[in-house]
């Protein structure tokens, strides 16, 4: 059986979840970015297009996705970028010739979902699963040629099979093994709190991060965080964003201050914190839910964001920082241990440390059946 992951280098959460899946197979998995250059031409220029309305003209971008969501405007989305991502999609079906391709993001599974219409009794047929990497439901994700959708929730599972998809399954959303590792900072803070009500935290441990691209007012929050007298740890993870790590090296702060870019081992960074600082990207607060790090979390970029940041924070494992003093948010939570303790069960709560392994064991089955 031979296995074909398309993802989709904008942002590194795709890209994370694609090959946390591809680490529960047993057969040798492909994983290959669709908007590589070497992929194609046009595929990677529409990634720069949409990484420059993120950060030159956001709110232009939010319309273009509001609009995309309503049903009539999401067909006519859907056919733009199934057509032009055709041709770059039938070369990479002609190498690899899988049996199952999977997709981590809307545009490879567009191309693909135009293929197996235009072949529908074609011998090179594969099956075609989906995994949404976000907390909700959008209309640019919706083909009637997917085999099996994976979704994070069960409104979210609910709604698909509301457009008659009914091969749907809410495992959530698949994250790497080593963020299930128990033996965390978090754990014994937990013990500490629970066993001496009047126990505080200092020297506390914060994580601010803005997603595999680094983006984020970091700035703005180090200079905030000056604010707080309590003793910090303040780690800060830039992403592949050289430029923003550039101009972080001239930032002060009278607290301890970690600079890293892209890491690999954010993990462990996660485990050691206290409270994470950040935009409420799908799979970092997802991450966060596998250790039970408490979010604070920074305004959304425009797009499915504002969506993840309310599923965290409705299901008590975030707060959102909004227009509110950040310092102040910050200090009321490190001394707040009950608040603490109870976002950290509520993140816990919503992690499921099978989910890749179930979404392969599924893949698998049906194509058995078939």
């Amino acid at each position: 059986m031979k296995v074909l992951i398309l993802s989709a280098s904008i942002g590194s959460g795709h890209t994370k979840a694609a090959e946390a899946v591809a680490d529960a197979f047993d057969e040798q998995v492909q994983i290959v970015d669709f908007m590589d250059k070497d992929i194609s031409l046009v595929n990677f220029l529409l990634k720069k297009l949409y990484l420059s309305m993120l950060s030159l003209i956001p709110d232009l971008y939010d319309r273009i996705y509001q609009l995309a969501g309503v049903r009539r405007f999401g067909s006519i989305t859907r056919l733009i970028w199934s057509t032009l991502m055709y041709l770059p999609f039938t070369r990479l079906l002609k190498k690899y010739q899988p049996d199952i391709i999977i997709c981590t993001h809307p545009f490879p599974e567009a191309a693909a979902s135009l293929w197996k219409f235009l072949h529908p009794n074609s011998a090179g047929k594969f099956t075609l699963a989906a995994i949404l990497t976000d907390y909700s439901l959008h209309e640019i994700w919706i083909y009637n040629e997917v085999d099996v959708y994976f979704v994070a929730t069960e409104e979210m599972k609910r709604e698909l099979e509301m457009h008659g998809r009914y091969k749907v399954y809410s495992f959530g959303i698949p994250i790497a093994k080593d963020f299930y590792n128990n033996q965390n900072k978090n754990n014994s803070l937990e013990e500490a709190a629970n066993n001496n009500s009047s126990f505080l935290i200092h020297n506390s441990s914060l994580l601010i991060m803005g997603g595999g691209l680094g983006l984020g007012s970091f700035e703005t929050t180090i200079k905030a965080l000056d604010k707080i007298d309590l003793p910090l740890r303040i780690t800060v993870v830039t992403g592949k964003n050289e430029r923003l790590m550039a101009k972080l090296k001239s930032t002060k702060s009278k607290h301890e201050l970690i600079l890293l870019g892209f890491v690999n081992n954010i993990s462990k960074w996660m485990r050691e914190s206290d409270l994470l600082i950040a935009k409420p990207g799908a799979l970092t607060l997802t991450e966060s839910f596998a250790v039970g790090l408490p979010v604070l979390l920074l305004p959304p970029i425009p797009g499915p964001e504002s969506l993840n940041a309310e599923f965290a924070v409705k299901h008590g494992a975030a707060i959102s920082i909004e227009n509110a003093d950040i310092a102040v948010k910050v200090y009321d939570l490190i001394n707040n241990n009950e608040r603490l303790n109870a976002m950290r069960k509520s993140s816990k709560a919503l992690a499921n440390e099978e989910a890749a392994q179930e979404i392969v064991n599924t893949i698998t089955e049906i194509c058995r059946k078939e």
